[in-house]
């Protein structure tokens, strides 16, 4: 499965604002990479001798069925982020990487018949015909971004037959409907739900709200909420509904790509004194955050995170790191020093939040107006020492020099725009106090940025 970009779709995605074009070749790049994650998983099970081998196979060509007779069901569950997860733990565990209770966080073990369960999952979403044997794994039956059934303890696998209107599931001697009509409650059954923001009265995004997966995420054991009531997953769906309407209406580049990019929120356990979001390279499309959130913080924090998703689809695509480099970075967002993947990763996604406040900074009003133009300036002279250091290095990939001089280019056109003074002011503070924080705490800033001057913003 080969996959490209033209020039223009590259260069487009390097100034953070991509093509309707690249965004789907991310998209079918995403889709070659699980396909081709969860085949190796049927080989890798087939070669090491592991017992359910022939059940990993037999589940793999059930979805492959699958994807002929309901190409658009079978492509959302082989998209689904949790799928990815998934096939890389499965992976690492039958090659002997990740051993039961591994530092990765996720749940141990592995059963390659869970395959089995994509197929379902497929079936329950394109209403096809079709009988399935899923394996339990901790008292639970997992169909990637439907939901998870709950079973005994003592049963090794559910049976789940779909005669094309019902899924049953029957374990031991009990069966059980599965719901096939969004119904996210039922006995034994805790299902995905979904979040629509509407805009004059039609659904214009959707995301799927995943608090249930087991491998929704990395180190959900630890970091992943409980599942959201009805009311706090209302709520979230609200705050979507307004952040959709800001990004559509004065963010259209940016809602474009969230549109192609995220297809799925998982809740992250809140802390009383911070606000968390992250992205993971292995489960493309999902965004994890904490909550509450309100409806500006999610908008800018969905562009942040969509960044992150872009990037690494992309580096699945081309190669953009260099090799053996071991040396750290000042990453004006962090505490610590970063390796280049990590300063390149941060620089990028800032790109975008600099995006997002330049156009916000001139809407909103009073102490939101100051604080909009802090975030901007102080972001974007965060990015520039990003980039300082991206274009100090002297053996990058061509590529590389290519992505990183047109996020180069993308800032150097903002860098003339005015900031009123004291936003100017607050955001020259922020950054000292930052740098001598770092400073104390690491050492020395790198060599390419202790010549480098800090220009003062142009004030309005």
């Amino acid at each position: 499965m080969n996959h490209s970009f033209s020039g223009a779709d590259f260069d487009s995605l390097a100034s953070g604002t991509a093509t309707s074009a690249a965004i789907e070749s991310l998209g079918a790049i995403q889709h070659s990479r699980n396909l081709l994650l969860l085949r190796s998983v049927v080989d890798t099970a087939r070669r090491t001798g592991h017992p359910e081998a022939a059940a990993a196979r037999h589940g793999f060509e059930q979805l492959m069925e699958l994807k002929r007779r309901a190409p658009d069901a079978a492509a959302a569950v082989i998209t689904h982020p949790s799928t990815g997860g998934w096939g890389l733990h499965a992976l690492r565990v039958l090659q002997g990487g990740a051993p039961s209770g591994d530092p990765s966080g996720d749940p141990p073990g592995v059963r390659p018949a869970q395959l089995a369960g994509m197929a379902a999952a497929a079936a329950v979403r394109g209403r096809c015909a079709g009988t399935f044997t899923v394996p339990v794994s901790r008292g639970a039956v997992t169909l990637p971004s439907v939901g998870v059934l709950t079973a005994t303890d003592d049963v090794e696998t559910v049976r789940i037959v779909h005669d094309g209107r019902e899924a049953v599931a029957t374990a031991g001697r009990t069966s059980s409907p599965i719901p096939t009509d969004g119904t996210p409650d039922a006995p034994g059954w805790r299902g995905l739900r979904t979040l629509r923001a509407r805009s004059a009265g039609r659904t214009e995004f959707e995301l799927l709200l995943d608090d249930v997966d087991p491998f929704r995420f990395p180190r959900v054991s630890s970091a992943g909420a409980e599942r959201l009531s009805e009311a706090a997953a209302a709520e979230l769906e609200r705050t979507l509904g307004e952040s959709w309407d800001l990004l559509s209406r004065h963010h259209r580049s940016s809602a474009r790509e969230l549109s192609g990019t995220v297809s799925t929120l998982t809740p992250l356990r809140s802390s009383a004194d911070e606000f968390r979001s992250a992205t993971s390279r292995e489960h493309f499309g999902c965004v994890a955050l904490s909550l509450p959130v309100d409806p500006t913080q999610l908008a800018v924090t969905l562009v942040h995170e969509a960044q992150h998703g872009k990037l690494a689809a992309i580096m699945d695509a081309v190669r953009l790191l260099p090799g053996d480099d071991d040396r750290r970075y000042y990453a004006p967002w962090r505490p610590d020093p970063r390796p280049f993947s990590g300063l390149l990763h941060g620089t990028y996604a800032f790109l975008g939040v600099v995006r997002f406040w330049r156009r916000q900074r001139w809407l909103e009003r009073g102490e939101h107006a100051l604080a909009a133009h802090l975030e901007y300036a102080h972001w974007r002279g965060a990015v520039r020492l990003g980039l300082v250091q991206l274009c100090s290095h002297d053996r990058l990939p061509a590529l590389t020099v290519r992505f990183v001089q047109g996020m180069r280019h993308a800032l150097d056109q903002w860098r003339a725009e005015p900031v009123p003074g004291p936003a100017a002011a607050l955001a020259a503070e922020r950054s000292t106090a930052h740098r001598a924080r770092w400073i104390a705490a690491n050492g020395p800033l790198p060599g390419c940025l202790r010549t480098v001057r800090d220009l003062p913003d142009p004030v309005a």
